[in-house]
């Protein structure tokens, strides 16, 4: 005696459409995942310049981002860098200025018409 395997098509319908169904949430997932990791990574971190401080004073970001300072105070800022590098001269009240930081490091910088104002920009090694 033999058995004879009988296959419901609508029962092999129905497990190929969950397979499917399964793996496009799956893939669905893995796009969210890496669209939501491109979207924080490239996205600026914001200091904002109010009360004559830099709010926060210090951030921490990966080699590549940008910091993005805003003069929400009513007076004018700057921004001046220890090691250097070019900075903002004058920010008036409503302007930004933008930074890229490519290298892994630790940059210190303070306002450049305030002395006393500090802050520090930390990019961490990958």
């Amino acid at each position: 005696m033999t058995m004879k395997l009988i296959v419901c098509p609508e029962t092999s319908s129905r497990r190929l459409w969950l397979r499917m169904a399964v793996l496009a949430l799956v893939l669905v997932s893995f796009s969210f995942a890496s669209s939501a990791a491109l979207t924080a990574e490239n996205k600026p971190v914001k200091i904002s310049i109010i009360n004559f401080q830099f709010t926060p004073a210090e951030v921490t970001i990966a080699p590549g981002e940008s910091v993005t300072w805003v003069n929400d105070d009513g007076a004018p800022h700057g921004l001046e860098y220890n090691d250097g590098s070019s900075g903002k001269d004058l920010l008036l009240p409503g302007e930004s200025y933008n930074r890229r930081f490519d290298q892994p490091g630790t940059y210190d910088y303070n306002c450049s018409v305030h002395p006393y104002m500090t802050g520090r920009v930390i990019v961490r090694a990958r």
